[in-house]
């Protein structure tokens, strides 16, 4: 994790203090005397010490059936946290969802600049995340933030500056494994697919700057192991730039 994603962590702690929320939570009539070993469970511990595990049920029904507004502003700060330590209650996607769900927009300002913040210091830290955790929840975590921050290229400028060996391994991966969805489909793939951003994704990718930075990559990372998905991902772009050459033709 970055020091400017821990930065922005310990601020959104600062900012969200002032909600408190307790074991007698609202939530849906239909879940009974559930409701009240939930709220139990859930303020057992201190809020910085709840984990994944903890925050699951929670994470999956705030808002709508478990808990206002003010609830999960209390509990946000961990939330992220964990999703920071890629280790996110439930889904990221779930998570940032719950954001739109209680108009978060229109928050104060304070608290949307921190949650910006957030994200794209998240997504700084993961493109340059070396790690086996990171590789697998690469995608996930894209998806997400490609449709929940409000500036999509912000991230591909934070993509395409980055040197770290972890930026080229993420995107030589996500361009082999989304090929299909991203260049046939026309869409960025997540809980819901979505079509928006995704021609100034194809037009990124296909850039001259992305193909000769991937050229340029392959040999810094020759001897790599993941130096051959790095050639299939350059072979990838060749092709497609050759489709969208003739295809501007016609």
């Amino acid at each position: 994790m970055t020091s400017r994603l821990l930065s922005n962590i310990k601020e959104l702690y600062e900012t969200f203090e002032k909600y408190h929320s307790g074991p007698k939570m609202t939530g849906s009539l239909n879940y009974g005397p559930e409701l009240d070993t939930w709220n139990r469970l859930i303020f057992k511990k201190p809020l910085r010490e709840l984990d994944e595990d903890d925050l699951s049920r929670y994470t999956g029904k705030a808002i709508t059936t478990w808990g206002k507004v003010a609830d999960f502003k209390h509990f946000l700060p961990r939330i992220f946290e964990l999703t920071a330590e890629l280790r996110t209650p439930y889904e990221i996607w779930i998570a940032f969802d719950k954001l739109v769900l209680s108009d978060w927009k229109n928050w104060p300002k304070n608290e949307r600049i921190v949650i910006q913040e957030f994200m794209i210091a998240l997504w700084e830290s993961i493109v340059n995340d070396n790690s086996q955790k990171a590789e697998w929840e690469f995608r996930d975590y894209f998806s997400a933030l490609a449709n929940f921050y409000p500036n999509f290229a912000d991230l591909l400028i934070i993509w395409g500056k980055s040197e770290s060996k972890a930026a080229i391994k993420h995107l030589s991966e996500f361009i082999i494994h989304e090929k299909t969805i991203i260049f046939d489909r026309k869409k960025l793939s997540g809980l819901y697919d979505k079509t928006e951003n995704i021609d100034e994704f194809i037009s990124w990718i296909l850039s001259t700057q992305m193909l000769n930075k991937i050229q340029r990559k392959y040999f810094e990372f020759e001897m790599e192991s993941f130096a051959e998905k790095i050639s299939w991902a350059e072979q990838i772009i060749t092709t497609e730039r050759k489709k969208y050459s003739t295809q501007q033709r016609l």
